[in-house]
């Protein structure tokens, strides 16, 4: 899998946010192939990717470490040179694993992890606190879009924050590994890019509780949460709501599972339609007869260099001479444009495949594969229709340094030997894709995103999710604490914090008295925050101030750090929340007003500084037809009523998009939206 750029899950929010917005049809998923395919097979490394140097690792339990091997492979693991308490022997799938720790707060330390033929060495790793942020497009936006950016960067020096950001992947079935990524220190140059919501909610912890803070994120834009559920979750306890979507699911991914390999199904399928090239060895034989194959110019398309009007699968052979210097250097081979799909092998190894017609084709040689000298590179490429094969200039074909881009490159271009193999027609089964779907796609970020991070050991969640089941609040009541449970027993690490941001105001400013937007979404948020164990709510109800993307991240994290120091960190005085509303009472001579009373006082109950009187409060009798209400702070209860409601019965506070709120404590803390006809 190849990692996401930082600015792909901004894209994707920008180009369907808005569609999302009030609209509960499910937009239309691509077909064919994207970008987000796989191109390079990724071995099962010795130790999970996760696991990198400038990592943080929880502090405080005995945290799971794992990766791969030769079965019977006995691993050890020392820590700053000691050893740890249990060795790790691989398993007949290769797979070991073991724990460590627990270690308190602190750092940097060494971890060396060693097996019989292998090692690697992990330097500045931390122990600290690992906080998994999750959710869409406002969860991804980064510091360098947030609230004074510029100023924000400059300053964003924090040898104890970390950030591991995942990659987008929309897997059908899980998968082992994330998109390749490391662990990054927080520095001016790379937090820039760091989410905002997870650096600011990292730096407030880091200042407040002096303990290393390790952020994983995980986010992409526009996204539904029953994309993060895994199929068996969503199956067990919604069993009525996505029947269609799982049946789906499962006709595409097919009777595989986590150990779907797609690169080698590709080989399997080159030597199924072609069994000639398996047998005499088309990709590894330097010394293949080739004297029934034509010699052609390349690049160029294949009609115009000898091969005739031809649509199917042609293969390519080409001898690379590597110098000495390049020995154990990553290498970039630029192969041109390339009609329609291709394989790729460098001596008899794949190298990379790509089914994006057209596309120049950018692969990576990993040092490892690097040989001086002469190396054999094959190439099948199968044409559907049009011009096939390499279809662009000389100048596009190149061989060069990653380390030193500017030295001349080699280049490929030139005479290549070529065979025609099947035809299109004769194709006795179509080009294998891989089992990669959408964001859309249900359970999708899951299988890709989130079940490659498990279990590793973290403190907490942070959720900033929602806008994209706006539509669906009412089946959101069951989905979130779906997800809660589902990721709970997944990481192994028991009950841990889930922290929740309530949507924030986005749209034009509230014109009457309760209108139909986010509204529900946050009493959702607000009713799981309330009823699942050990999970709390950061109300962002007055940040947004109409943007969908608002860019005061600050006082987001701020919020939900204020959440995690009272659940989490045991500061169980702190004033972590506005008020919320508890209960009311009809009363007066003529029962013509409705007195509300709230928890999370604060302090006491207040007008938002710098305005006289509430807004926000509309009222209504049995009938629900709301009118904007009177409302008054009476102590530390408010007492609604309008001479247009002769017998009021209920009561809404911020129904809207973007409500007109102004109810805080005297913390400054607002007011969680809220209706009494819940």
């Amino acid at each position: 899998m190849q990692s996401r750029p930082h600015w792909a899950s901004l894209s994707l929010a920008c180009a369907f946010c808005l569609a999302l917005i009030g609209s509960s049809s499910a937009i239309a998923q691509p077909t064919g192939p994207q970008p987000w395919w796989p191109t390079r097979p990724t071995p099962l490394p010795f130790v999970h990717s996760l696991f990198t140097s400038d990592m943080v690792l929880q502090r405080d339990v005995a945290a799971p470490i794992w990766g791969w091997s030769t079965p019977g492979d006995v691993v050890t693991i020392t820590f700053n040179d000691e050893p740890t308490d249990q060795p790790a022997k691989a398993g007949a799938d290769g797979k070991w694993m073991t724990k460590i720790g627990p270690f308190p707060a602190g750092g940097p330390h060494k971890l060396s992890i060693a097996g019989s033929t292998q090692r690697v060495e992990l330097t500045n790793v931390l122990c600290g606190d690992v906080w998994l942020c999750s959710g869409q497009s406002n969860m991804n936006w980064p510091v360098r879009l947030a609230q004074n950016a510029e100023a924000e960067v400059k300053q964003a020096s924090h040898p104890q924050i970390r950030s591991f950001t995942v990659g987008f992947y929309p897997s059908l079935v899980p998968l082992k590994l994330p998109p390749p990524a490391r662990w990054e220190q927080c520095t001016p140059e790379l937090a820039r890019n760091f989410s905002a919501v997870g650096y600011y909610f990292a730096r407030e912890l880091n200042q407040t509780q002096k303990v290393p803070i390790g952020i994983i994120h995980s986010s992409v834009g526009a996204t539904a949460a029953e994309a993060w559920v895994s199929g068996p979750a969503l199956a067990r306890l919604m069993p009525e709501d996505f029947p269609k979507e799982l049946a789906d699911l499962k006709q595409q991914a097919g009777d595989v599972g986590e150990n779907y390999d797609h690169f080698a199904e590709l080989e399997k399928w080159a030597a199924k339609v072609d069994p000639e090239s398996a047998k005499k060895k088309y990709t590894s034989d330097p010394e293949l007869d080739t004297s029934d194959w034509q010699e052609i110019d390349v690049p160029q398309p294949w009609e115009e260099a000898g091969l005739g009007d031809f649509d199917g699968l042609v293969w390519f052979r080409h001898h690379l001479e590597i110098p000495a210097e390049w020995a154990g250097e990553d290498l970039l081979l630029q192969l041109s444009v390339i009609k329609d799909f291709d394989i790729v092998w460098l001596n008899g190894k794949l190298l990379a495949s790509s089914q994006l017609k057209g596309n120049t084709r950018n692969y990576t040689i990993e040092g490892s594969r690097v040989k001086p000298g002469k190396n054999l590179l094959t190439v099948a490429i199968l044409n559907q229709e049009g011009p096939g094969g390499f279809c662009s200039m000389p100048s596009n074909m190149a061989l060069r340094s990653v380390k030193r881009p500017a030295e001349k490159p080699l280049r490929p271009a030139g005479k290549w030997k070529a065979k025609k193999s099947v035809s299109i027609t004769d194709l006795s089964e179509p080009f294998p894709e891989p089992k990669v779907g959408h964001y859309k796609t249900i359970t999708g970020l899951y299988n890709g995103m989130i079940a490659p991070l498990e279990p590793y050991s973290i403190k907490g969640v942070v959720w900033y999710q929602g806008e994209a089941n706006g539509p669906r609040w009412l089946q959101y009541r069951r989905l979130l604490p779906t997800l809660i449970t589902d990721w709970r027993e997944h990481f192994q690490s028991g009950e841990f914090p889930f922290l929740i941001v309530s949507l924030a105001n986005t749209n034009p400013k509230q014109t009457k008295p309760t209108e139909p937007g986010w509204a529900e979404i946050r009493e959702s948020q607000w009713r799981t925050a309330r009823t699942v164990p050990n999970t709390g709510l950061a109300n962002t109800i007055d940040t947004g101030d109409g943007n969908i993307h608002p860019p005061n991240k600050q006082e987001v994290g701020r919020r939900l750090a204020l959440t995690a120091r009272h659940l989490v960190y045991g500061e169980k005085e702190l004033i972590y929340s506005g008020p919320q509303f508890s209960c009311m009472k009809i009363e007066g001579p003529k029962n013509d007003r409705i007195r509300l009373s709230f928890t999370h006082l604060g302090g006491g109950l207040a007008i938002k500084e710098g305005e006289e009187k509430l807004t926000g409060f509309a009222i209504a009798g049995e009938d629900k037809q709301f009118v904007w209400g009177n409302a008054v702070i009476d102590g530390d209860t408010i007492v609604v009523s309008s001479p247009e409601v002769a017998e009021p019965k209920h009561v809404r506070y911020g129904w809207a998009w973007n409500p007109l709120v102004n109810l805080y404590n005297k913390a400054g803390l607002p007011a969680v939206t809220f209706r009494t006809d819940e």
